[in-house]
């Protein structure tokens, strides 16, 4: 058989067949061996699969192992790399779980990723006159729902946006080429169990390959999803066979997962990077957590803020897990709606609370019950950084600054991600008090802000209810911003 004209050719990239008569190849079946959806077009092909083309006909596609026609020899052109080297993990781009980065804290609202606009002479011009730019690219939304976004390789050689609303456990592709959503069909494990987390205990873990795994809290337990997009499909594992009661997180070389049985006692699921289930261990007797928070680690220690106490897995001197359980002090209250908890310099998370028998706020060092800082009044924190008011701060956020007053202020900035020294808000106005505007329901003009060491950059402002709920995510070297109310997701080139 002569593969230049004829016959299949498997690579890593999948199969595909010599088609003599377009002097190029198909693609027809995806690296899990699935054929490819005839629903994907040229385009969503060639940019999936960073496909190479001829110097002269650029609608002639070769696989991306190719670096030659085999047909005349002549070199292929290669496409242009999007800029961006690390996945996206939602919701706030935490490293993926076989990375080989040293972890610091994990569960705040920050990444390892640089998050620089790139310069715009015609948005700073904006920015200067108090006007609004625009972005520079825009993709519809999913259908109606609450999304979290991945951007990773699955099944593909380009990095490919994925959408999942888990409350539906529903998944869409983003297709490049048609610029449209189509939902993954389950091809095996049945269909992804929906989650009913809230947005403020969700999150997700990522092992990142050619076909990347996803692990997400569910109804049925951890699931553990691959999806192929090539195919337009998904397959799921469920493990546990319990409903999660908190979301998973990658801590001490092995992913944690609380569930929750019938009888309310509490398992924590745990598996290696290669999947292997290991020993669970399990707090004993009816646990009634309430509203639960995402998982903060750092050092030995793994703690899952609570409505009504601290969940806590701890690594004993020996390397073994211990679980426990400790209701909050009598009449405090953890308030979640203000951002994460607090990293302090010398590595202790603290938790924003509310002191209902002396009507004042303050902040509990996580993992104890006695060591409490009050403040004057709460903070809007993102892990590392707080903001009073609109002015982003580092010291400790019961720490009153002890030059300059902007008490008067009457905007306050909701820090969306940290980036190093950078953060990502929404400025917005507070007339009243920041809870009440926090509990508020109805829309208003908000922006986004870049506020880095060197100058606060407004970028973006728009109208809408509760603006605190955008969401942000990277994908192809774009900044992305995505919120449930609003029908588009607008983008923001960022430096290379």
């Amino acid at each position: 058989m002569d593969h230049k004209t004829t016959g299949e050719w498997l690579l890593q990239s999948g199969v595909w067949i010599a088609d003599e008569a377009q002097s190029g190849l198909q693609f027809k079946r995806s690296a899990l061996g699935h054929a490819v959806s005839p629903r994907l077009d040229a385009d969503d092909i060639g940019q999936l699969m960073r496909t190479h083309r001829l110097p002269d006909d650029a609608d002639v596609h070769f696989p991306p192992e190719f670096q030659y026609s085999p047909f005349t020899g002549i070199a292929l052109k290669t496409p242009i790399q999007s800029g961006q080297a690390s996945a996206w993990v939602p919701p706030f781009g935490a490293r993926a779980i076989n990375s080989s980065a040293m972890p610091g804290a994990i569960g705040l609202r920050q990444t390892g990723q640089a998050l620089k606009l790139a310069r715009s002479p015609a948005r700073e011009a904006s920015a200067d006159a108090g006007a609004n730019a625009d972005p520079d690219v825009s993709i519809p939304a999913p259908p109606p729902g609450e999304y979290a976004f991945f951007s990773a390789r699955f099944g593909t050689t380009g990095a490919a946006l994925l959408a999942l609303d888990a409350r539906k456990g529903s998944l869409y592709s983003w297709l490049p080429g048609q610029k449209l959503w189509l939902a993954l069909e389950s091809t095996q494990g049945g269909l992804l169990s929906e989650c009913l987390l809230g947005e403020m205990a969700w999150r997700a873990e990522l092992a990142s390959g050619y076909n990347s795994r996803l692990y997400v809290p569910s109804g049925h337990g951890l699931a553990c999803i691959t999806a192929d997009f090539p195919s337009l499909s998904y397959q799921v594992e469920h493990l546990g066979d319990a409903p999660s009661v908190a979301a998973p997180i990658w801590f001490q070389s092995r992913l944690w997962a609380p569930l929750q049985g019938e009888d309310g006692s509490i398992r924590f699921l745990n598996l290696d990077i290669h999947n292997v289930v290991g020993a669970e261990v399990v707090l004993e007797g009816a646990i009634a957590l309430g509203k639960v928070s995402a998982p903060v680690a750092y050092g030995r220690s793994v703690i899952w803020p609570c409505e009504h106490g601290q969940l806590r897995l701890q690594q004993r001197q020996d390397g073994s897990m211990v679980a426990n359980w400790t209701p909050w002090p009598d009449g405090l209250l953890p308030q979640f709606d203000f951002g994460c908890p607090y990293l302090s310099r010398d590595g202790d998370l603290w938790q924003l609370c509310f002191d209902s028998g002396s009507d004042r706020y303050g902040y509990l060092k996580l993992g104890t019950v006695s060591e409490f800082a009050v403040a004057m009044e709460p903070r809007l924190c993102s892990g590392s950084f707080n903001y009073r008011f609109s002015t982003k701060l580092k010291s400790a956020p019961w720490q009153e600054p002890e030059q300059g007053d902007d008490g008067g202020s009457s905007k306050s900035v909701m820090p969306l991600l940290e980036a190093g020294d950078s953060v990502l808000g929404v400025r917005f106005d507070t007339r009243v008090s920041l809870d009440t505007v926090l509990r508020s329901k109805e829309r208003m003009y908000a922006t986004l802000v870049q506020d880095d060491e060197v100058r606060i950059l407004p970028f973006h402002t728009f109208f809408v209810d509760e603006p605190w709920r955008m969401r942000l995510f990277t994908h192809q070297g774009t900044l992305w911003a995505y919120h449930p109310s609003l029908g588009r997701i607008d983008g923001w080139k960022l430096q290379a």
